[in-house]
């Protein structure tokens, strides 16, 4: 008989810690916008270069996500939080305080990612395995943090870059993303009942020596054997929906990026001042709240399924993205848009964790891994190619277009991620 986990009323802390988590993670990375153009006057820089730069904190480093179900068994989830989230605080507020040109504000930007990616993943693996039955209600409600920091935080962020200029502003936003060490500290450990199992006679057992003398191939060959199993790359083969989800996850990092960050600018450069600019994170915060409860109860009561929920949602943020240039002369049109796009968004990306219990359960945290690491190259280009089309145009209206465009592509992929396109579920239905 093995282990069978003990889950007691120390998981609503667990929810809780997601929840702070998100509020600091999603408050920081929709003030993110507010240093494009402070860092385009400073540094004298393209938007492009500017956008990419501020998208870093969120992207590079999860590639570090495949490795994640290594770490966490290494390390645990409390350490692996506390230092990731010292190494993300330290470093924005590093950025802010020396950074002489914007490639030490990049370099920062990608140290800070590494620690973000952890926190982040070690925060969804530690609620999935608290909330095994109910994980796509559970997602939804501590995901709710994200769109109440996206409301808090930024107009906050905007009076602070007025009061101490954006380095000021930058080093009390690293401040604020420490509080995750504090949410990392209510961490513990899933406990187990254990049950007694007798090693009978001649059976190995735990104490038994490994063989001496190996060679030095033989221990590589078996390192590599240890790691591929671990970041399970047979996946690429083995299921049959992985790669369109990985791409469909590479699309909503674009999109998600590409929106939060370049809404604010976007604003500023239709003519409203800065102050009504920075509102419409408020805006897009309140309408994200109502979609994150909205998808995870439409899935556990079985009234849709996840695959349809993201369809539906890719749908409609590529109508808020069409739109937008025709909403552009009035504010309570553009107003509107932000709260229905942040709906979208809201329903849409707990999507992409939700469908990862599609996977084995020994599979799911290394295909949550891949799926950030793809979320987080969509986001680095998101960041880069719309501030591309900014210089490139002028026109912030052509690259919602083209978002509008590449969501309604997402949408579509999206149709085809069926449960009977994973393993898991095409086992369960024979």
């Amino acid at each position: 008989m093995g282990a069978s986990p003990v889950v007691g009323p120390w998981r609503w802390v667990i929810l809780l810690v997601r929840t702070g988590v998100c509020f600091v993670s999603f408050g920081v990375l929709k003030s993110m916008g507010l240093f494009i153009n402070e860092f385009v006057e400073y540094f004298e820089c393209s938007t492009r270069a500017a956008g990419l730069v501020v998208s870093l904190p969120f992207t590079i480093g999860n590639v570090s996500g495949i490795f994640t179900g290594v770490l966490l068994k290494l390390f645990g989830t409390r350490p692996l939080m506390l230092f990731s989230g010292a190494v993300a605080a330290g470093f924005i507020i590093i950025g802010a305080v020396v950074s002489t040109s914007l490639v030490h504000i990049a370099l920062c930007f990608i140290v800070c990612s590494f620690g973000n990616a952890m926190v982040r993943n070690a925060s969804v693996a530690a609620l999935l395995k608290y909330f095994p039955d109910n994980f796509a209600s559970m997602n939804g409600v501590s995901l709710i943090g994200g769109p109440v920091g996206m409301m808090i935080v930024p107009p906050v962020v905007q009076q602070l870059i007025q009061l101490y200029d954006w380095r000021g502003a930058l080093a009390l936003l690293g401040a604020m993303t420490a509080n995750v060490c504090v949410f990392a500290a209510l961490v513990r450990p899933l406990r187990t009942r254990n049950s007694y199992t007798p090693i009978a006679d001649g059976e190995p057992n735990s104490t038994t020596n490994p063989p001496p003398n190996e060679s030095l191939w033989h221990k590589l060959r078996q390192t590599f054997g240890i790691i591929s199993e671990k970041i399970d790359l047979q996946m690429f083969a083995g299921e049959q929906g992985f790669v369109t989800l990985l791409f469909v996850s590479f699309l909503e990092g674009l999109l998600f990026c590409g929106w939060h960050i370049f809404l604010i600018p976007n604003a500023t450069a239709l003519g409203f001042n800065e102050t009504m600019s920075s509102f419409l994170a408020t805006f897009a915060g309140l309408g994200s709240v109502f979609g994150r409860l909205l998808s995870g109860f439409l899935i556990d009561q079985g009234l849709l399924q996840a695959h349809s929920v993201l369809a539906l949602s890719a749908f409609l943020l590529a109508l808020v993205f069409l739109l937008d240039p025709i909403a552009a002369p009035s504010y309570e049109a553009v107003a509107t848009l932000a709260t229905i796009g942040g709906f979208a968004i809201g329903v849409g990306y707990p999507l992409l964790i939700v469908l990862s219990v599609n996977f084995h359960e020994e599979r799911r945290v290394s295909a949550l891994s891949w799926m950030f690491l793809f979320t987080g190259f969509g986001m680095s280009t998101g960041g880069f190619a719309i501030g591309w089309i900014y210089d490139v145009t002028g026109d912030y209206g052509v690259a919602f277009c083209t978002m509008g465009v590449t969501s309604a592509v997402m949408g579509l992929l999206s149709l085809k991620l069926r449960p009977t396109c994973f393993s898991c579920k095409t086992q369960d239905r024979e």
